[in-house]
């Protein structure tokens, strides 16, 4: 199941150009409908909670199935080394899109039959979507790294940063165990980097889905050894580089997964569990929310039951490799 659900994942992102261009379109047609139509667009605003709540629940099994996969390699193209962009903040976009359809929707009809135009709600309208102008050239082209003979270039969603291969240092830092999807860097000759958008932390770069070993191995390997470099988007170099990180491999400790406390899942349990009898019997005054409450309790319910798989699977000690010929845990 969790492969079919990364495949189907997969191929989501590969289109999500024209995925993030149809939900816009489709958006829009809704909140147009919605706005012409004479009665009060009460079951458009539920069914696009509803989908948001749905996109929600299917963000966190993607996330979670995607954590329990082994992470990918670099892909050898164009004469340098990218990392795949899996583009999981989609998961994150499309619900934001129905949220923005969520507050414009009531504003509108009441500014067309009413003829009232709500300052506030223009400015919910704009605040909620001003984080699109932030997020979309990075979801356009997907938060990664490309490794070439003449630097890194890192892809973020605020912006880009060059990084020429004379700005770091021969020496690179050890990466901390429990930092994902980020290699830090340290420099000797900053003042080479190049920058466009907002980067709040330039001493490092960002990827996701990708064995974020090997590109730390990858970055020390080629700061340390300039004649390395002109390998680099070659399939030998490749070949050479998983070599290198095999070797280095057994002698990393690697962080145990975050276990779910018992107090989080009861907490989750507990909450859904009153916002299904507040659902079933509501007061009165929670008369006219008993669906979104419902919804509620059912997206807790289902976040504390992944809560208690991903307690019941993992082990508590950490995950150490075992040296070659001991036999013992490292």
């Amino acid at each position: 199941m969790g492969i079919v659900i990364f495949a189907w994942w997969m191929v989501a992102v590969r289109y999500r150009r024209a995925i993030f261009v149809l939900a816009v379109l489709g958006l829009a047609a809704v909140v147009a409908v919605g706005t012409l139509s004479p009665r009060e667009p009460t079951g458009l605003i539920l069914g696009l909670f509803v989908a948001m709540v749905v996109l929600l629940v299917l963000l966190m099994l993607v996330v979670r199935v995607a954590r329990r996969r082994v992470p990918t390699g670099l892909e050898v193209t164009g004469g340098a080394f990218r990392s795949p962009r899996p583009s999981f903040f989609l998961g994150l976009v499309l619900p934001h899109l129905c949220a923005i359809a969520i507050f414009v929707l009531p504003g509108s009809w009441t500014a067309r039959y009413e003829h009232v135009v709500d300052p506030n709600w223009l400015l919910v309208v704009a605040l909620s979507a001003a984080p699109i102008g932030l997020y979309l050239p990075g979801l356009w082209r997907g938060v990664g790294v490309i490794l070439t003979p003449d630097g890194i270039r890192s892809d973020r969603y605020l912006g880009t940063l060059t990084i020429p291969w004379d700005a770091l240092a021969d020496v690179q830092p050890v990466q901390p165990a429990d930092a994902r999807g980020e290699v830090r860097l340290t420099y000797t000759r900053p003042e080479l980097l190049r920058r466009t958008g907002l980067l709040p932390h330039r001493d490092r770069i960002y990827f996701e889905g990708t064995d974020r070993d090997l590109i730390a191995d990858a970055v020390a390997h080629y700061a340390a050894h300039p004649a390395a470099r002109s390998t680099i988007g070659s399939h030998t170099g490749y070949e050479n580089l998983q070599q290198l990180h095999a070797d280095a491999t057994p002698a990393r400790r690697h962080a145990p997964e975050p276990i779910p406390s018992r107090w989080k899942i009861s907490g989750s349990f507990l909450i859904a569990a009153l916002a299904t009898v507040a659902a079933a019997r509501p007061p009165a005054a929670l008369t006219g929310s008993r669906i979104m409450i419902g919804l509620i309790g059912l997206l807790c319910f289902l976040g504390a039951a992944a809560n208690l798989y991903t307690r019941s699977t993992t082990r508590k000690q950490s995950r150490r490799p075992v040296l070659p010929n001991s036999g013992q845990w490292s």
